[in-house]
C-alpha cells in the first residue's frame, strides 16, 4: 500500500490513514489496554481496522484497574462507589466491542469489584 501523498505549501506530506495496518498493529500493541481504548480507533477507518486486529486482544489485562470500595455487614456485603462501576462498564463495552470476541485471557486485580452484570455481558462476548 503507497501513501497518498497531499502537496502543502510546496512540501509533500502522508496522511496517517494511508499507514499500513501491519505497521499501526505493532504500534499499537506497545500500547497499553487503556491507550489502545481511549479514542485510537475513532481516528479513522485504518486506524480502527487496526486498532481491532486480534493480535491486540488476546489477553484484557484489568489487573492495574482497582475498585472504590466499602464491605459492608449487610447485604450486598460490597457499596462500590458509582464512579468505579461506570468506569469499568465503560471499559468493558469498549474492549469487548474492540476486541469482537477475540479475547481468550482475562486478568482482574484481586482489589476490583466486577458485578454478576458485568462478568455475565464479559462472558456472553
Amino acid at each position: 500500500m503507497e501513501f497518498r501523498e497531499i502537496e502543502e505549501r510546496g512540501t509533500v506530506r502522508r496522511r496517517w490513514e494511508d499507514m499500513d495496518i501491519d505497521i499501526l498493529v505493532k504500534i499499537f500493541h506497545s500500547l497499553t489496554v487503556f491507550e489502545l481504548t481511549s479514542g485510537i480507533a475513532h481516528v479513522c477507518s485504518t486506524w480502527r481496522m487496526a486498532a481491532c486486529d486480534p493480535f491486540l486482544w488476546k489477553t484484557l489485562d484489568l489487573s492495574m484497574l482497582k475498585s472504590n470500595y466499602i464491605k459492608i455487614p449487610l447485604e450486598p456485603y460490597v457499596y462500590v462507589h458509582g464512579h468505579s462501576d461506570k468506569t469499568l462498564t465503560r471499559f468493558l463495552k469498549i474492549s469487548l466491542s474492540l476486541s469482537r470476541g477475540n479475547i481468550t485471557s482475562l486478568f482482574f486485580h484481586c482489589n476490583l469489584y466486577v458485578s454478576e452484570y458485568q462478568l455475565t455481558y464479559t462472558a456472553q462476548r
